[in-house]
């Protein structure tokens, strides 16, 4: 990897070390600044994700900007209340004193998220950061691509360079040569678990406190009494959902034998009537980006 990130993280540690990113007037106005550039290019993110999985106008509003504008809305309502010192017991050594707990920002925060939600899964983690009072340093997946185009001039947008950096390029060059030659204060991936050991190995060596959300199995269970109808229908709504792009869609079904053909018969009738007899050719249905 040619590019050399350290001239722009060692600037990134010092406006942090500035202090210039904790009065409550800087969070709140960078929250704000962020929920207008998203409320303003809402289009723009909807015909992003549109080309690249497929998305309709409704699955982005209710998986993609709409949570990370409660998000933001939330954030923006709290932050005061967020920043203030919490009482707490004090403790017979250290009595008569008070005690009280203050939150403080980790520092310089790397955000990876992947392809399955681009948007969600890098703007909810970014707004976390935000109200703490961090300088994140942010790697979308480059498998969507048009969507990380989008997010990438949002980002330049609203955000000062040494605030909020925006590195896109293939993941398994771009985060090594983050995290190889800066030290973070934390580490947020989202993704699978082969990636998400590397970041573990690659953060531990620096005793890098890390947050990884990873996929896992999520199979469903069909009992001999259980509404055919009701059990088709959900099983099928959370699979075909972002094409079954997301860590908690069914991989496999387990159905009591003595209904498995009224229910097989079920399934394939209710996915006719999400998708119609070509599910291909529906405007609903999603695509798979990245096997």
């Amino acid at each position: 990897m040619a590019t050399d990130f350290a001239p722009q993280l060692q600037e990134m540690k010092a406006y942090f070390d500035s202090g210039a990113t904790q009065s409550y007037a800087f969070r709140i106005e960078q929250l704000k600044r962020l929920n207008a550039a998203i409320v303003l290019h809402e289009r723009e993110i909807a015909e992003a994700l549109f080309q690249d999985l497929h998305k309709s106008e409704e699955e982005v509003w209710v998986t993609e900007t709409g949570l990370v504008l409660n998000e933001l809305n939330f954030a923006i309502r709290k932050l005061r209340s967020w920043m203030k010192p919490q009482r707490v017991s004090t403790n017979l050594l250290n009595f008569p004193s008070r005690s009280s707990v203050l939150a403080e920002p980790h520092g310089v925060v790397l955000i990876i998220s992947p392809w399955n939600y681009p948007f969600q899964l890098l703007f909810s983690p970014l707004v976390g950061a935000l109200a703490a009072g961090n300088c994140v340093v942010l790697k979308p997946s480059e498998f969507a691509p048009h969507t990380a185009a989008v997010m990438g001039r949002i980002i330049a947008d609203v955000f000062q360079p040494q605030h909020v950096c925006y590195v896109e390029g293939e993941g398994h060059e771009v985060i090594p040569a983050l995290m190889n030659k800066f030290t973070f204060n934390y580490v947020f991936y989202t993704g699978g678990t082969a990636v998400g050991k590397a970041i573990y190995k690659m953060a531990a060596d620096k005793l890098t406190p890390v947050t990884l959300e990873l996929g896992g199995k999520s199979p469903c269970v069909v009992s001999a009494h259980a509404d055919l109808k009701v059990a088709a229908k959900r099983i099928a709504f959370a699979k075909f959902s972002n094409a079954g792009q997301m860590c908690v869609a069914p991989d496999y079904v387990l159905v009591h034998e003595s209904v498995k053909a009224q229910f097989v018969d079920l399934f394939t009738q209710t996915i006719t009537g999400f998708f119609g007899a070509d599910p291909a050719q529906h405007e609903n249905f999603g695509r798979i980006i990245n096997a």
